[in-house]
C-alpha cells in the first residue's frame, strides 16, 4: 500500500468524491496577508514550483452534484467539524472536516482518525521546514516547493437508520508532490461499532471471486499489451488477502472499480492500475442487509457464472440526465432504497427584513461575512443572528454545503446572503479557466437547488486571486477590509476586541467554523449597535450600486478594482 500510516478499515465506496488539489506554493496567511491579485489588496504570488512525481494530483477534479434534484436524506444528522491550522509563515497549511453524528461513538473513531492525520502534518511540517531553513541558510536563496499541505473532506455515501458509509478524502502535498486518495468508512447507527469490508459479505468467498474476476480481466489486458505487467506480478498483486481489495467502489452503472495500488499488479509506470467488474459478478455474496440498502432486487440468474445473484435494482443506480455523459467514477449515488428522497421546493423566499428599510448611503453600516461554512457551529450562529436582528453574508463550501443543506436553507429564509467560496477550498490562482469555472459552478449548481436561486458573488479561498480568477469566474468578488485572525486566536475576548471599532463601510471577515468567533459574535453586535452601526448583508451594504463581474469590492466607500 502506497499509504500504510492510514489504516485503511474499509474503502467500499458507493460515491467517490474526486479530488481538487491545493498546491499553494508560497501561500498567503489565511485570508489574511494580501494575495495574488491585480487589485490594490494584494500582491502577485509566484508559480509554484513542482517536480516530476510519483503521483501527481490533478487541481481540475471535483465531485459533481445532482442539477435535478438533491438527496438530502442520507445527511439527516450529519454535521461538519472543521479545523484549520498554518505555520512556518504559509508553508504549513493544514485544512480538514470530519462528521460529526448522533451517535458518540461514531464521531469519538472520526475525531481519532482525523488527529491522526494532523499529527502527521504536524510531523511532516516540522520535518520539511527543518530541511527548508537548512537549505536557504546553506544557499541564501527561498525555495517554494517546501512546502506541506494536507487537506480533508468527507461525503457521506449511503445511509439509512441502520448504517452509514464516510468517504474521508485527502489530499497530500509536499514540494512539487501531490498524493490523493479516499479512505473509507461503514459504522452500525445503532451502536456505533465500525464495520471492516468483510462485514458486508456472507463470509470470505467474495476474495476467492475478487481474485478469479481480477485476474481474468488483468491477463485480457496484458495479452493486448496494455498492460506492463506479467502473469506472476498479477497472481501475486490479486491473491485472495484483504489487503490486496480494500479499495473497491460500486459505481452507479452497476459496476465494481477495483483499484490496485502502484505497483500491485503492474509496473510503476501503470500507477494505480483500475479494473471494472460486473456488479451482479459478487452481488450474491452481500449480506442481505447490504443488498437491501444497495437497493439489490431478488435472486436472479447471473449472466456470467450461472450462479444465483441480485440484480441491480434500475432506479437505485440511476444517474440524473445531466450526468448521463458524466465520469461515472464521480458520480454520487442514489438509492430509492433509502427513503423518500427530500426535495427542496424550487424557491425558499425569504422573510422580510428589518434591513429592507435601511438605506446604508444614509446611515453607518458593516457588512459581517462568514466563510468556510456551513459547520457544527453555524446553526447556533443563526440563533444569535435571528435573537439579535442581524443580517449576514455566508461565503459557503460546496462540499459542506451538501452535508448542512438545510443550514444554507435557513440561512437563506431568514434573510441572510450566501456567496460562492468554491467546491473545496483549492488555490484558484493555480487552476486553468476551465478548473476555475468548474469549482464555482459546481457549488452555485448545488445551492440553486436548495434556495432556488444562484450566488451573486464569490469570494475565493485564501483571498487568492489573479486575472485569470477575475475573468474566468464571471462574478464580482468580495474581499474583506477587516481581518480579526480568528483562524489563529481562538480566544473570543481578542477576536471581538479586533471588530468593535471596525469603520462604517467595512467588510468584515470571519469564519462561522470556529466556536471562538461564534462566541465572540453577541459581543461584537452590541459593540457595533452601540455606536450606531447597521449590520447588513453585502447587497445591502453596496445599494444601490451594482456589483460587476471582474471587479473587487473591499469596502463601501471604494471604487471596485479590476
Amino acid at each position: 500500500m502506497k499509504y500504510p500510516h492510514v489504516v485503511l478499515s474499509v474503502s467500499i465506496l458507493i460515491s467517490f468524491t474526486a479530488l481538487a488539489a491545493c498546491i499553494p506554493g508560497n501561500m498567503p496567511e489565511l485570508e489574511s496577508e494580501a494575495p495574488a491579485t491585480t487589485g490594490p489588496a494584494a500582491t502577485a504570488a509566484p508559480a509554484p514550483t513542482t517536480t516530476s512525481a510519483t503521483t501527481t494530483e490533478p487541481e481540475s477534479e471535483t465531485a459533481p452534484v445532482h442539477s435535478s434534484s438533491f438527496d438530502a436524506t442520507k445527511y439527516e444528522n450529519v454535521w461538519v467539524h472543521a479545523i484549520e491550522e498554518r505555520e512556518h509563515e504559509g508553508r504549513s497549511l493544514l485544512r480538514v472536516s470530519y462528521p460529526i453524528t448522533e451517535q458518540d461513538a461514531i464521531n469519538a473513531r472520526m475525531e481519532a482518525v482525523t488527529q491522526e492525520f494532523i499529527d502527521e502534518w504536524r510531523t511532516s511540517a516540522a520535518e520539511t521546514e527543518a530541511s527548508y531553513q537548512k537549505y536557504k541558510e546553506e544557499t541564501g536563496r527561498e525555495a517554494a516547493t517546501f512546502i506541506t499541505h494536507y487537506r480533508q473532506h468527507f461525503d457521506v455515501s449511503i445511509a439509512n437508520e441502520n448504517l452509514i458509509f464516510f468517504d474521508i478524502v485527502r489530499s497530500i502535498h509536499t514540494g512539487g508532490t501531490g498524493n490523493s486518495f479516499v479512505v473509507g468508512y461503514i459504522f452500525d447507527r445503532r451502536t456505533g461499532a465500525e464495520l471492516t469490508i468483510a462485514d458486508l459479505f456472507v463470509d470470505d468467498s467474495y476474495l476467492e471471486r475478487l481474485s478469479t474476476l481480477s485476474r481474468e480481466a488483468l491477463a485480457e489486458r496484458i495479452s493486448k499489451e496494455e498492460l506492463a505487467s506479467d502473469p506472476e506480478w498479477v497472481e501475486s498483486g490479486t491473491a485472495p488477502a484483504a489487503e490486496n481489495f480494500d479499495n473497491i467502489l460500486l459505481l452507479a452503472d452497476g459496476t465494481i472499480l477495483v483499484r490496485f495500488d502502484k505497483y500491485q499488479v503492474a509496473a510503476g509506470v501503470e500507477g494505480v492500475v483500475e479494473i471494472v467488474l460486473p456488479l451482479d459478478a459478487i452481488a450474491d455474496l452481500l449480506k442481505p442487509e447490504i443488498r437491501e440498502l444497495l437497493g439489490l432486487e431478488a435472486e436472479t440468474t447471473s449472466r456470467r457464472s450461472g450462479v444465483a445473484t441480485s440484480a441491480v435494482h434500475p432506479q437505485a443506480l440511476a444517474l440524473s440526465p445531466e450526468l448521463a455523459s458524466t465520469d461515472l467514477s464521480a458520480s454520487i449515488y442514489r438509492s430509492s432504497a433509502l427513503s423518500i428522497i427530500k426535495r427542496f421546493p424550487r424557491s425558499v423566499q425569504p422573510k422580510p427584513t428589518a434591513q429592507d428599510d435601511i438605506n446604508c448611503r444614509e446611515v453607518a453600516c458593516v457588512a459581517l461575512t462568514f466563510d468556510d461554512g456551513p459547520s457544527y457551529y453555524t446553526e447556533g450562529l443563526l440563533d444569535i443572528l435571528k435573537e439579535h436582528n442581524v443580517k449576514a453574508t455566508f461565503f459557503v463550501l460546496g462540499t459542506q454545503v451538501r452535508i448542512q443543506s438545510e443550514t444554507v436553507q435557513r440561512m437563506f429564509r431568514e434573510g441572510h446572503q450566501i456567496g460562492n467560496h468554491t467546491w473545496d477550498h483549492p488555490n484558484l490562482t493555480r487552476m486553468s479557466d476551465d478548473q476555475i469555472r468548474e469549482q464555482l459552478q459546481q457549488t452555485d449548481n448545488l445551492i440553486a437547488q436548495i434556495i432556488g436561486e444562484s450566488t451573486p458573488f464569490m469570494r475565493p479561498p485564501y483571498g487568492a486571486y489573479n486575472d485569470n480568477v477575475l475573468a474566468a469566474s464571471g462574478l464580482p468578488i468580495i474581499f474583506w477590509s477587516v481581518d480579526p485572525l480568528d483562524w489563529k486566536d481562538r480566544v473570543a475576548a481578542t477576536v471581538a476586541a479586533r471588530i468593535v471599532d471596525a469603520p462604517a463601510g467595512a467588510i468584515i471577515l470571519s469564519h462561522d467554523i470556529h466556536k471562538s468567533k461564534v462566541d465572540a459574535v453577541p459581543a461584537i453586535i452590541a459593540a457595533l449597535k452601540s455606536r450606531g452601526i447597521h449590520m447588513v448583508t453585502v447587497t445591502k451594504l453596496f445599494e444601490p450600486q451594482t456589483l460587476h463581474a471582474q471587479n473587487v469590492y473591499i469596502r463601501q466607500d471604494d471604487s471596485p478594482s479590476q
